[in-house]
């Protein structure tokens, strides 16, 4: 496997134990269609979803007040799209040195760095040909408390429209 899907992989993992520890599921689909890598499901209240494109950088990407990243075209097209579901970017930003990525012993398991959310609904149309330059706002950590938080959304979302 070479070091892209490596970091695809992990960025996965660490998207699925912030959603086991939410208490939320994970599926994969058997295809990434339409910039989807992955959809997040509530089994509680009106059973909410979200959609995300799971992204991963050992890039010094992170600022004062942002984490700055070059998204291509086609995602950042996809993700704004107007859409039922709820759709995000996840970024996970990994150390450099692929053996710092994860340390685990009898008493811990520790996954390095951290991941971001955006969302993307409702941005404009780009003229970009490439990739679009995104900034995520460094307090969108995804962690289990943001997606508990993102997942009461998407849930008043769809409340609002019926």
């Amino acid at each position: 496997m070479d070091l892209n899907d490596r970091k695809e992989r992990f960025s996965l993992a660490y998207i699925g134990a912030v959603a086991a520890r939410a208490g939320f599921d994970l599926v994969e689909p058997k295809a990434d269609v339409d910039s989807v890598d992955g959809i997040l499901i509530s089994h509680v209240g009106r059973r909410p979803r979200i959609e995300f494109q799971a992204k991963a950088t050992a890039r010094d990407v992170v600022g004062d007040e942002a984490v700055t990243f070059r998204l291509p075209k086609k995602n950042y097209d996809e993700l704004r799209a107007d859409v039922i579901i709820p759709r995000l970017l996840i970024l996970v930003v990994l150390p450099e040195r692929e053996e710092d990525w994860l340390t685990h012993t009898e008493d811990a398991l520790i996954l390095r760095h951290c991941g971001y959310w955006l969302s993307l609904a409702g941005e404009p149309e780009r003229e970009n040909r490439a990739s679009v330059t995104v900034k995520i706002p460094r307090g969108q950590r995804f962690d289990p408390e943001a997606l508990q938080t993102l997942m009461t959304q998407s849930s008043q979302r769809h409340s609002d429209e019926t």
